[in-house]
């Protein structure tokens, strides 16, 4: 028989035992333990409150930053860095997504979200690229440099009209 004993700290770090029969709190803090961890022997402690906890500074790549955390000891979750100059960027991002809701992570990007976040000048070559489509695996575009780049967006307007008529014949 496999027997699993909880314990709290009280004081001084004395380690205590939540059975029944030693002492009386043990339903007590089990109930505490099951609001907050929801079913789990771990207890919860509010992003809000972790923040005061663990936030600082640190420099990172030479750079100040902001640190904070979330979460306490949930695995794969750890401290995070936001550089100085960009803290008021960053909250500004922060507080849009907490008063407009947070994106779904089953949620599917529209294709100007996907050329949005996926359009970058590599600093290896001078290429431009850009995907049209979320799906793992699709290729990106591929332009030689952002003057090719800016050539494509410019023949793009001229033939922009062209392009719509066309579609719309098709679907009628």
């Amino acid at each position: 028989m496999c027997r699993i004993m909880l314990y709290y700290k009280c004081g001084e770090g004395k380690a205590h035992n939540l059975e029944k029969s030693n002492n009386n709190y043990g339903e007590n803090i089990m109930s505490k333990i099951m609001l907050f961890g929801q079913n789990s022997e771990e207890v919860a402690i509010p992003a809000s409150d972790m923040l005061v906890k663990s936030a600082g500074f640190d420099y990172v790549s030479d750079q100040l930053c902001f640190i904070f955390s979330t979460s306490e000891g949930k695995r794969g979750y750890g401290k995070q860095a936001i550089p100085v100059q960009n803290l008021q960027a960053s909250f500004e991002v922060l507080s849009k997504a907490s008063d407009n809701g947070v994106m779904r992570d089953d949620y599917i990007p529209t294709t100007p979200e996907i050329i949005q976040n996926s359009i970058i000048l590599s600093s290896e070559d001078g290429s431009v690229r850009f995907k049209t489509q979320g799906d793992k695996g699709k290729k990106p575009t591929y332009f030689m440099s952002e003057t090719d780049f800016r050539g494509f967006v410019e023949n793009l307007g001229e033939l922009f009209p062209a392009i719509l008529e066309k579609a719309e014949s098709i679907k009628s």
